[in-house]
């Protein structure tokens, strides 16, 4: 826990190394003291066809969707919120400054009551 999705569209001028901005996502989380490092699932989906608004191509997107089981405050929340966003604003500085980019941070729950996991580790 949790599970991260990030997701951009493939016309991001910025072109991170996937593995390596993943790895950073999960150390960023990490550090905080609030997941298990081992504990945490991060993807990246990259969107080739997309349209955004009036599909003007200079439009682009990164969102990051970081589902969490229930139960924690808003103010975690928030804090999560901040931290991801910060960290999308901190990977992304050419897209940011070359391109009308919407960067997004989502944080959905998972109920934790119905939320099923093994793990052998």
């Amino acid at each position: 826990m949790p599970h991260c999705t990030l997701e951009y569209s493939g016309n991001i001028i910025d072109k991170p190394e996937k593995k390596e901005l993943l790895t950073s996502l999960n150390n960023t989380l990490a550090n905080k003291g609030l997941f298990s490092i081992n504990d945490i699932k991060s993807r990246i989906i990259v969107h080739d066809d997309f349209v955004m608004g009036d599909g003007d191509p200079a439009r682009g997107f990164v969102a990051l969707n970081l589902a969490i089981l229930s139960g924690r405050d808003d103010e975690m929340k928030k804090m999560l919120s901040d931290l991801c966003l910060n960290f999308l604003i901190e990977h992304f500085p050419v897209s940011i400054e070359k391109l009308k980019i919407s960067l997004t941070v989502r944080i959905t729950e998972m109920d934790i009551f119905s939320y099923g996991r093994f793990k052998n580790y």
